[in-house]
């Protein structure tokens, strides 16, 4: 082999030392980190063994690294980490491996790829990418662990890699089935990594942005399911998310949404209904699929910081959120479109409490008329059977205004339009928000009206402690844009 120190004006015979006769020198592996240090590969035909050396001198001497390699696996190929020293990776005959220390110690980094041939490496950003023989390609998702190795000795929080605000397809066809082979994509949001010593006995996270608000928070407590039967297969959801316990390395995927608005499972012509009713995209992925629809706005793009709580002991590492590379808009079109998308999540909030405490209200007149004798005169029964029509027409409105079903639904329908797409709410969107943003208005008044004109009936439903904070609970005030 011959080697150049003054850009090929003088070149030198340089033979790594047991380098055997016959060789090919198939890749050399540049060092980014220091210029006099270079990785070399050499293949022998008829020879299965792996020949991987290294200099430190500019190619003034060579030195063998192969332990821990397979023996009888040719090297096929050896790249060095883009940001950790000492972190190499190499593909072999059998599989791929890895080295914390330039390449005096190997082990497998085989995971779920089979055994086979590897012929080339990349280190892409946070990613590992493998070229298999046969054209295979696989890559391994966030290698942010391996560059933080050394800090695995106590419980921490690992610093994450840099996330992309991209969104899924919104094409609404029939979804793949779930039979058919695939490949699973990229976890969607950021990966978080965190270790733990010990199980401990209380953990959260929570995400905050740069103002120090909090935008998501998570703990080992999943929330708990909608009982409601559905109009899929349950195979289609992503489980709940919750942190895990277990001591080491875990992993918590965070969706870069803030939270989602509770959605009524309401008809298109307005009418309750009795199961929650999904339009699955021709994306769905089985086991992974977002549960909550609409879902909770995207982030935007910025700065912030990653808080985990571990038994009273806080760990932070800040978060860069990145636009989608092919997506080209401004930052004041997207902070107008988080703005109303949050304001129409608020409004969604407050039509599902409502209508779930009316309908309970409903519920406990129409148990009541089942069992006439509990009311004492007739004047109260034909109080109880006029307080349940108002709350029928309030819960799912007339021909003359719609109820805060009917309001929640549409609400729903709007903000799933405005979260369609990277860009700024066109004006005829922020007008039809508007208009079922003021019908909430009007739903509210008259839901206070009726509570004002039915205290004396509510005293005796409810107790007279409880009617009266319900009157005060009605009196929410709502802002609506102009």
């Amino acid at each position: 082999m011959q080697l150049t120190r003054d850009n090929g004006e003088t070149w030198s015979n340089v033979t790594p030392a047991e380098l055997p006769t016959n060789s090919n020198v198939t890749l050399i592996e540049p060092s980014a980190a220091d210029a006099n240090t270079a990785y070399l590969i050499a293949s022998v035909p008829a020879d299965l063994r792996p020949y991987i050396y290294r200099t430190r001198d500019a190619g003034k001497t060579w030195e063998k690294i192969i332990d821990g390699l397979p023996v009888n696996a040719i090297a096929r190929v050896v790249r060095e980490d883009l940001q950790r020293k000492g972190l190499l990776y190499a593909g072999t005959e059998t599989g791929v491996y890895l080295s914390f220390d330039y390449g005096d110690h190997w082990q497998p980094l085989q995971l779920n790829l089979p055994t086979t041939s590897v012929r080339d490496l990349n280190v892409h950003a946070s990613d590992l990418v493998a070229a298999t023989y046969g054209r295979g390609l696989w890559i391994l998702d966030d290698i942010s662990p391996l560059r933080q190795v050394d800090n695995l000795r106590s419980t921490t929080l690992l610093k994450p890699a840099n996330a992309v605000r991209a969104r899924w397809d919104n094409h609404p066809d029939t979804p793949l089935s779930i039979d058919l082979p695939h490949s699973d994509n990229p976890p969607d949001g950021t990966i978080i990594y965190y270790y733990l010593k010990t199980a401990p006995k209380n953990i959260s996270l929570e995400i905050r942005n740069d103002k120090g608000n909090i935008v998501r928070k998570f703990s080992d407590k999943a929330a708990p399911r909608d009982p409601r039967p559905k109009n899929v297969p349950e195979y289609w959801f992503a489980p709940p998310e919750a942190l895990s316990t277990k001591p080491g390395l875990n992993r918590f995927v965070w969706d870069l949404q803030w939270p989602h608005p509770d959605t009524l499972a309401y008809s298109f012509r307005g009418r309750p209904l009795d199961y929650i009713e999904y339009t699955m995209p021709d994306h769905a992925i089985p086991g992974n699929t977002p549960m909550n629809q609409p879902p909770g706005p995207l982030v935007v793009p910025g700065r912030y910081e990653l808080v985990l709580t571990v038994d009273g002991q806080t760990h932070k590492q800040p978060l860069t959120v990145t636009l989608d590379p092919r997506v080209h808009v401004s930052a004041g079109d997207l902070e107008a479109q988080l703005k109303l998308a949050q304001s129409i999540d608020q409004w969604m909030n407050i039509s599902f409490a409502d209508y779930n405490e009316i309908s309970a209200l409903r519920t406990k007149i129409v148990n009541l008329q089942k069992h006439p004798e509990s009311i004492v005169t007739a004047a109260d029964l034909e109080s109880f059977k006029r307080l349940e029509k108002l709350l029928g027409e309030i819960l799912d409105g007339t021909s003359e205004a719609p109820g805060f079903g009917s309001v929640n639904r549409d609400l729903a329908r709007y903000v799933t339009m405005i979260q369609g797409g990277d860009i700024r709410p066109p004006q005829s969107a922020v007008e039809s928000a508007n208009l079922s943003c003021k019908a909430l208005k009007n739903d509210l008044i008259r839901w206070r009206q009726i509570s004002e004109e039915n205290v004396t009936v509510l005293n005796k439903l409810l107790g007279r402690d409880d009617a009266s904070q319900l009157v005060r609970n009605t009196s929410k005030e709502l802002t609506c844009p102009n």
